[in-house]
């Protein structure tokens, strides 16, 4: 809010009540009073935990049978019709397709552009993230990397 915090007028000989800044809440125009303040709400997860709930979210969709894994080296050119017919067959509900950053941009392009699809790289991929998608479909270097993360003791990247 762009006010003074000076005083209205002197405090004494005008006659007026008494007034400290212009910009306090009870005046037209003032301040809001306790405002709403800019917070962050990350919440930090220890590494071990993360990677328990990792596992645990990828044994749940392997369980269910709504896991599938798909070879993005097949799209050699981006073509979403074959992308719909690679998850025709598998169920029904939003689906959470995850590749590898690197040669697979056909892959991604051709999924990216499906209703109830969430395109996502392996290195971003969070536990809600996977949990909250009825069908897990993972290319394979996604796969293999996130395995690899869920696994390994180390902190690590996703080199997937």
């Amino acid at each position: 809010m762009a006010m003074t915090g000076a005083k209205a007028f002197r405090q004494k000989g005008t006659g007026r009540a008494r007034a400290g800044a212009l910009s306090v809440p009870q005046r037209k125009g003032g301040g809001v009073a306790f405002g709403p303040k800019p917070r962050g709400y990350a919440v930090k997860v220890n590494r071990k935990a993360r990677r328990r709930a990792l596992r645990a979210a990828l044994t749940l969709h392997a369980e269910r049978g709504s896991l599938a894994v798909i070879e993005a080296s097949a799209f050699d050119s981006p073509s979403t019709r074959k992308a719909s017919e690679a998850l025709d067959g598998f169920g029904q509900g939003r689906a959470l397709v995850v590749f590898a950053r690197e040669g697979e941009e056909a892959a991604v392009k051709s999924f990216r552009n499906l209703r109830q699809v969430e395109v996502l790289p392996a290195d971003a991929v969070g536990v809600a993230d996977i949990v909250g998608a009825a069908r897990l479909v993972l290319s394979d270097a996604a796969l293999e990397g996130l395995t690899r993360v869920a696994k390994s003791p180390a902190p690590e990247e996703v080199a997937a």
